[in-house]
């Protein structure tokens, strides 16, 4: 394929901004004149906003013609516009400026060159004879004939009467061609114009007319695009005659348009052509709603994919019918919450769409002049996904043996997890091997929507390893925390029991056994440790401490205190630390006489 350079409308356009030009016609027969018009009737280059770049160059005085490759401040320049085929004709219309300082252009010549012509070869044709428009724009006063159809590259010169003299070889490409119109064109519409009778039938023709002869004749061959507003359009070829039939269905209120656009080959030798219908009358557009065939609540595994299925249907009477071949939206997480267009419905009104992002959609038709568009249809797809975690997570011991677990579970961006979600409490003895210890649920009353709160005991204390976990959801994946290793050593009183179990008021009582703590499962004395003596009145809710005492190297201890009434008696061990767990000995009821 050969090389193209278009000149543009709007690039020839643009040159109306920055050329300097005079208002003066061109005459002459074949030469435009050399004398330029009266300062006083034409503006000079300034007063048209030539650029002025330093000082005007020296005119060359008889050296011949400056050749040009780009516009230079302070010389002349000119482009020539696509040919405007106005009446059928290849008019020409060139762009040009002087070299500025109150020069004006006296002469243009326009030179056409086959693309392909060698570089020493002859124009096929020369333009002289031009008459100033407006704004810089000159008209060659006779319509162009090329010797045939085709792209031309296009010479210039440019002279102004400040004695400069430019040569433009390569000032673009112009395209000859033969003029295409839409000699016939009509519509047949249904006469129940509506969404069950909607296929309208164009009938037209095409002709080719030559710019230089005038002569008009029939375009066979020809691809002629045909549709309506918003409807697929329909393609045809012109018989030798120039004529073609084809249909289409509409999609409602239309302005049908027929087109023909040039292939890539074609683009140079033949013009676009273009035609247009007016709008048919349209019925009063029909009820529509959106029916699922699928679950309105869908669960898929992790990683899946939802197939979201339905029908678009349409009222008719009474009846609701498919409404094959519409278009319907979906709105959701998936689609940022924006309604986008997700296809359309097939010839029983079936759609599908797939989601892959769970969450709460919406579907709905979009609406036609045939059809009103639907009310919006929920349906709600759950995908388990990751982001649960728990936060501000706590696993403690105190010193009677009771654990404590608490903390928040959130459910990433959507926050606190739905009422009645709940948490694992799980124990092990080894730190592998898990089993189910307790259940609690987050939010229950009294705490945040994202809280939880468990007391936990193995056995008489929560030594070993504790951990939460969520075992997941529809929507969310499960997620187990990091486990907690809980140890203090235990302890035990020994002794601690009185020989009798009634005294007398006042009487003297004593105590003694041994403290003992627990390694590796054998218990050793626990020396150098406070044990207290307590007293619990018959009657009464206080216990009163009695004496105190600290072991010795053996563990062994010995208390003593008075029998003033009748009530129990025990000997505890509080830990002062976080190492050890309380003990007490056994309750011992004394009666007093």
């Amino acid at each position: 394929m050969r090389p193209r350079l278009f000149i543009s409308t709007s690039v020839a356009a643009g040159f109306l901004a920055t050329l300097a030009l005079p208002g003066q016609a061109l005459a002459g027969p074949s030469v435009p004149s050399s004398t330029p018009m009266k300062a006083a009737d034409t503006p000079t280059a300034d007063a048209t906003g030539a650029p002025t770049v330093g000082d005007t160059p020296t005119p060359p005085d008889g050296q011949g013609p400056v050749i040009l490759s780009k516009p230079v401040p302070g010389l002349p320049w000119a482009a020539a516009a696509p040919f405007d085929y106005t009446n059928d004709r290849a008019n020409l219309r060139v762009s040009a400026r002087s070299s500025g300082k109150g020069a004006t252009v006296t002469s243009l010549t326009v030179r056409f060159y086959p693309l392909d012509a060698p570089a020493d070869a002859a124009p096929v044709l020369t333009v002289t004879d031009f008459e100033y428009v407006d704004a810089g724009v000159w008209r060659a006063t006779n319509p162009v004939v090329l010797p045939a159809f085709g792209a031309y590259r296009v010479a210039l010169d440019v002279r102004d009467d400040h004695g400069f003299d430019v040569t433009l070889p390569a000032g673009g490409t112009v395209d000859y061609q033969q003029v295409v119109h839409f000699s016939q064109y009509t519509q047949s519409v249904p006469s129940d114009f509506d969404f069950d009778h909607r296929t309208v039938t164009v009938h037209g023709a095409l002709t080719l007319t030559d710019p230089g002869t005038g002569q008009v004749s029939p375009f066979s061959g020809a691809t002629v695009s045909v549709g309506g507003s918003g409807s697929d359009p329909s393609k045809a070829t012109t018989d030798a005659d120039g004529t073609f039939t084809t249909s289409f269905d509409a999609i409602g209120a239309i302005q049908t348009f027929g087109e023909y656009e040039p292939g890539r080959e074609d683009s140079w030798t033949h013009t676009h052509a273009y035609a247009y219908l007016s709008q048919p009358d349209l019925p009063a557009s029909e009820p529509t709603r959106i029916r699922f065939t699928s679950p309105p609540d869908i669960n898929v595994p992790a990683g899946g994919t939802a197939t979201v299925t339905g029908v678009v249907e349409r009222k008719v009477g009474d009846a609701w019918l498919p409404a094959p071949r519409t278009f319907f939206e979906l709105s959701g997480p998936q689609t940022g919450s924006d309604w986008i267009s997700s296809g359309f419905s097939d010839d029983q009104g079936a759609f599908s769409t797939l989601i892959s992002q769970a969450g709460s959609y919406q579907v709905r038709d979009e609406a036609t002049d045939f059809l009103q568009q639907s009310p919006a249809e929920g349906v709600r797809v759950h995908i388990p996904q990751p982001g649960a975690q728990f936060t501000s997570l706590s696993i403690s011991q105190d010193a009677t043996g009771q654990g404590l677990v608490a903390g928040h579970l959130t459910l990433g961006q959507a926050g606190p997890p739905p009422a009645g979600t709940t948490v694992q409490v799980q124990y092990s003895a080894d730190g592998k091997t898990w089993r189910h210890a307790a259940t609690t649920t987050v939010g229950r009353q009294g705490l945040g929507k994202d809280e939880f709160l468990c007391d936990v005991r193995q056995g008489s204390n929560a030594n070993g390893y504790w951990r939460v976990s969520f075992l997941g959801n529809r929507d969310w994946l499960p997620v187990t925390g990091k486990a907690v290793h809980l140890l203090r050593t235990p302890t035990r009183i020994t002794g601690g029991r009185l020989s009798t179990t009634h005294a007398s008021r006042n009487q003297k009582l004593a105590f003694s056994g041994s403290l003992q703590q627990s390694s590796t499962g054998t218990w050793h004395a626990y020396g150098h440790a406070t044990v207290r003596l307590w007293f619990q009145p018959t009657g009464s809710k206080t216990w009163h401490l009695m004496s105190t005492a600290t072991t010795d190297a053996h563990g062994q201890y010995s208390l003593s205190a008075k029998d003033t009434s009748t009530g129990t008696w025990y000997v505890a061990y509080q830990s002062p630390d976080t190492h050890h767990l309380n003990s007490t000995s056994v309750h011992t009821r004394v009666d007093v006489k």
